[in-house]
C-alpha cells in the first residue's frame, strides 16, 4: 500500500463505470465483525452473531409488486407495509419466484434482523440498496413478522 494510503478507510468498492457495487446480504454479513463462521461437518459453514453466539439464518421472500413499493417501505422501516405487498405464487397458492425479492437474515431469538431489496436483472440477482441490519428491540419486534415474510422457512 502506498504511504499515503496508509491509515485510511477503504471506501466502498466501484465498478468499472464508476458506480458503487453492493455487496449482497450474505456478503455484507461475512464482511461485518459481529458476524463469523463457524465450520460445520467438514466443508460447510455456517454464519453466527458474535453479541448472542446464534447461527443466522437467511431467506428470502419473492414479490408480484414493483420494486419500487418494496424499497420504499423498506426504507421507512415500515415492515408491516412489506408483509402485506404481494407475495409471488403459483397457481397453488404455493411460494413462487418473480423479479422482486427480500432476502432476510435473523437469529431465532429475534436479536437480529437484516434485509436487502434484490431485483432480477437478466436472469441475475442485482441488490438495489445495501444491507437493513437492525439489533435489539428493533430487531426483537419483528420477529414474528419475519417468520411471517420468509419463503424458505
Amino acid at each position: 500500500m502506498p504511504e499515503h494510503d496508509k491509515g485510511k478507510i477503504p471506501g466502498p468498492a466501484c465498478d468499472m463505470n464508476g458506480l458503487m457495487e453492493i455487496k449482497d446480504l450474505s456478503d455484507s454479513l461475512r464482511a461485518d465483525p459481529r458476524f463469523t463462521t463457524r465450520r460445520k461437518w467438514l466443508i460447510l459453514s455456517e454464519l453466527v452473531y458474535l453479541p448472542t453466539r446464534e447461527k443466522v439464518e437467511e431467506g428470502f421472500r419473492y414479490f408480484t409488486c414493483p420494486v419500487e413499493a418494496l424499497t420504499a417501505a423498506l426504507a421507512r422501516r415500515d415492515f408491516a407495509a412489506i408483509a402485506k405487498l404481494p407475495f409471488a405464487l403459483d397457481a397453488e397458492g404455493d411460494p413462487d419466484t418473480s423479479a422482486v425479492r427480500l432476502d432476510l437474515a435473523y437469529t431465532a431469538s429475534g436479536a437480529l434482523a437484516a434485509f436487502q431489496p434484490v431485483e432480477f436483472r437478466e436472469h441475475a440477482p442485482t441488490p438495489l440498496s445495501a444491507s437493513v441490519i437492525l439489533e435489539g428491540a428493533e430487531a426483537q419486534a419483528l420477529r414474528e413478522t419475519l417468520r411471517e415474510i420468509d419463503q424458505s422457512a
